[in-house]
């Protein structure tokens, strides 16, 4: 009787990701109401409570500044201006502004955890007895199962695009955040490999929504000066869980053994999903004047077709799907020629690998910081010419283990400066050239990711076999070379 109690667990939880998804629809009154409370009677949400002087040099400053003026000013008009929350508070400008950064770092943190919580535990839950493990084609069965998550990310980041523009970007991040919750507890429920195959797809599509509201949300509250930072200390908590999930999975594993590991880490993604609702109706997020003026230009249909035929748009996706191909070849890559090359135990491969993801840690913020106060194109490009270095040192392996760490290491701040800088740049191409939602960029640029982790491999590993390790590996990271030009043309 066991298993099917399990199964009908695994069923009702699934039915309830589905339809929290489809509810979200009838959130959008109260999310729009929210997101679009009407200011005070003078311009930009100043409090009226603020002198006639001040007021009238404020909307003078305005007419009368030129952008640069305007863009130099952001940060100090924000320190003035408050806006009433829930109940009598003031919450200052800024401070709403660091709140979302908080809040999509954290979904983004959530969301990472749940992905590698189950690198350390899939080996001994796909080797286990029917039918939770299987007996033939382990390794078929566990490729399958890591390639689910990309290709249902790939394929709901256009609905997740959906989702935010119909809705608001809040909103996408609030329901992604339950699904994620919901599709992790089916891991603790499920009594199949398929229903562990299900909830893995379910945790890629609500990814999707994650990533596409989360930066649209922070995109959207940041105006074009700060908007870098931000992005690169939302990363933070990317990388973060990209470095706690194996070790915690790991650990909560041996003592609290699989239903409740995965009881615990849904009830955590839930909460977080209960306390950013509470937040967000404290202090609604507020749109820059920028996204209103881009919101009330285009729909999303004529907002996705002038996308899709932006060259720098396409330049900018183009190098996520090439860093991310290169990373995905070297992953799998790098397992065997430690193992065969280097003789190194499975602990010491899990050290030499997180070097990329401490690197990336400490480089994501930096590089946002740094986008701020620099040219973004640049950065992308640098990021293009860090991850062809990268491959090359994959290819010098062969002087000794440290140019293994530094091919390791380059990865990392490639991936580091490419997630901020890139981010940020396409908010920067959708204002400029008034596309309309940022939701649709960032939905494009999430399929370009997935992609580049699914065809990567493919070729790269071909090519491998065919001929050597390196050679599939500086095959897809000579492209990065030879792209970044064309990133460099961004005006």
């Amino acid at each position: 009787m066991r298993p099917k109690k399990s199964s009908c667990w695994c069923t009702l939880v699934l039915s309830a990701v589905v339809l929290t998804v489809s509810s979200s629809n009838l959130l959008l009154p109260s999310c729009s109401a929210l997101q679009r409370r009407p200011s005070s009677p003078l311009n930009n949400g100043v409090p009226s409570s603020m002198n006639h002087h001040g007021s009238a040099a404020a909307v003078s400053n305005v007419h009368n500044s030129n952008p640069r003026e305007l863009q130099r000013s952001t940060i100090n008009d924000d320190k003035q201006l408050s806006i009433r929350g829930g109940g009598d508070s003031i919450i200052p400008q800024t401070q709403r502004r660091k709140l979302v950064v908080l809040l999509v770092a954290t979904a983004l943190f959530n969301d990472m955890l749940q992905l590698t919580m189950l690198l350390p535990i899939i080996h001994t839950l796909i080797s286990s007895p029917p039918p939770l493990g299987v007996t033939t084609n382990k390794e078929v069965a566990l490729g399958i199962f890591f390639a689910s998550k990309d290709i249902c990310q790939m394929s709901f980041a256009p609905l997740a695009a959906i989702l935010t523009s119909k809705t608001s970007a809040n909103t996408a991040l609030i329901v992604s955040t339950v699904g994620l919750g919901l599709a992790t507890f089916v891991f603790a429920e499920a009594t199949t490999f398929w229903q562990l195959l299900l909830a893995r797809g379910a945790q890629g599509a609500a990814s999707a929504a994650v990533m596409c509201g989360g930066m649209s949300l922070i995109a959207e509250t940041h105006p074009q000066n700060i908007r870098g930072s931000a992005m690169g200390l939302a990363q933070t908590g990317l990388a973060f869980g990209l470095l706690c999930g194996p070790l915690i999975g790991g650990l909560l594993f041996q003592r609290l053994g699989r239903r409740r590991t995965f009881r615990l880490a849904a009830g955590i993604v839930l909460a977080n999903a209960a306390a950013m609702v509470g937040l967000m109706g404290l202090a609604p997020p507020e749109r820059t004047e920028q996204k209103e003026k881009n919101g009330k230009k285009s729909s999303l249909v004529a907002s996705s077709k002038r996308l899709l035929v932006n060259h720098d748009i396409l330049a900018v996706t183009a190098s996520t799907f090439i860093i991310h191909a290169v990373l995905g070849v070297i992953k799998p890559l790098s397992q065997v020629v430690l193992d065969t090359e280097f003789g190194m135990t499975m602990m010491k491969r899990s050290f030499v690998i997180s070097i990329a993801t401490v690197a990336y840690f400490i480089t994501a913020p930096f590089s946002g910081w740094l986008s701020d106060r620099m040219s973004r194109p640049r950065l992308v490009a640098l990021s293009l010419v860090l991850m062809s270095g990268s491959s090359a040192f994959f290819a010098l392996r062969h002087l000794g283990i440290w140019a293994f760490y530094t091919c390791v290491a380059l990865l990392g701040v490639a991936l580091g400066v490419q997630k901020s800088s890139s981010t940020s740049l396409l908010a920067d191409l959708v204002d400029k050239h008034e596309l309309g939602e940022y939701s649709v960029v960032y939905a494009l640029s999430d399929v370009a990711d997935s992609l580049g982790l699914i065809i990567g491999p493919i070729v790269g590993l071909w090519l491998s076999q065919v001929f050597s390790h390196s050679v599939g590996v500086l095959a897809i990271g000579a492209l990065c070379l030879l792209l970044a030009p064309v990133v460099l043309r961004i005006q």
